[in-house]
């Protein structure tokens, strides 16, 4: 063979090459560095350390690489913060809990800044990050798969919590052909008028009672009214909050942890690719499913095997 087909085999042989790599999304593009992103995260003992380090693995597992990461102190100095993440040269910037939410507002004009792992409302904040608070839609479609029975669902909330779901629930329960009657109340003595008094008036097999995680659930006073009158009337009760099923409420949505960094890592990709500084505040989908199913069998609800199967978690564990 020719010095000259040799050259021209070569040169075929690398544009398959390149074309093969392209069509596997590892070419030249996908191959140029991604952005360097950060993770910070509140400097807590275990077992809840262990939730955040769940969270970043996810991250690192949709970045496809491991991240810089920054414990923070309880008492932590913004100003180191910000030299860390320049010397790092760091784009992005991944705050988890509380803590990190704090730390956002300061890093956000410096940095793409992506919240998460907090119970958090847009309320006039320019942030971008995924809420605790389950999406209303799961939430609906979890009640009806569980109780299909379900024809109408009561929200008690307080105003300025939760507010920012309303619109969204709304649209789910049209799409679900539900009811849902929504009551806005400005503390917790208003909401225990009101529980009291719409709890005499829910039917059993078509009311279901949606307890949001807001200031509205009294955990000492209101929340042992509501699972009490419900059980005696056969009401569902299906609630945001994890916690409130060993007491006896129907179901409740929680976070996926490791898929929760997956949508965090997506959100910070998005923000730094369109440049932009603020997406929103998005209600949580990366979401697990705990029935209590003492509660269930009293409902005269037909869990079948399968159903028990999906559940993530149940109560009272067997």
């Amino acid at each position: 063979m020719t010095a000259g087909k040799i050259r021209s085999c070569r040169q075929c042989f690398l544009l398959l090459v390149w074309f093969f790599l392209g069509g596997l999304g590892i070419g030249p593009v996908a191959l140029a560095d991604s952005p360097a992103i950060a993770v910070i995260y509140p400097d807590i003992r275990e077992p809840y350390r262990g939730i955040f380090l769940k969270i970043i693995k996810g991250i690192e597992n949709k970045l496809k690489k491991t991240v810089k990461i920054y414990p923070l102190e309880k008492d932590y100095d913004i100003e180191a913060v910000k030299y860390y993440l320049r010397k790092a040269q760091i784009q992005g910037v991944i705050v988890l809990g509380s803590r990190g939410l704090s730390a956002a507002k300061d890093l956000q004009f410096m940095f793409h800044v992506v919240v998460g792992a907090v119970l958090i409302s847009p309320n006039g904040e320019d942030l971008t990050g995924i809420s605790l608070t389950p999406d209303p839609a799961i939430l609906f479609q979890k009640l009806l798969e569980i109780d299909p029975r379900i024809k109408r669902i009561t929200l008690i909330y307080n105003r300025d919590q939760t507010e920012w779901l309303i619109e969204r629930a709304v649209k789910a329960a049209r799409f679900y052909s539900i009811e849902i009657n929504t009551f806005p109340v400005e503390n917790i003595r208003e909401a225990a008028t009101l529980y009291r008094d719409i709890l005499q008036h829910l039917e059993e097999g078509k009311d279901a009672i949606w307890l949001p995680q807001d200031s509205t659930i009294d955990e000492q006073a209101i929340l042992p009214l509501i699972l009490k009158k419900s059980w005696e009337r056969n009401l569902a009760v299906f609630s945001s909050n994890l916690a409130h099923i060993p007491r006896g409420a129907l179901f409740a949505l929680y976070p996926d942890n490791e898929r929760m960094g997956q949508s965090l890592a997506a959100l910070a990709l998005e923000e730094i690719k369109n440049n932009k500084r603020s997406i929103g505040i998005i209600p949580l989908r990366d979401l697990l499913t705990a029935v209590n199913t003492r509660t269930a069998d009293h409902l005269g609800l037909n869990l079948t095997s399968r159903m028990k199967q999906n559940f993530d978690l149940s109560f009272p564990a067997r």
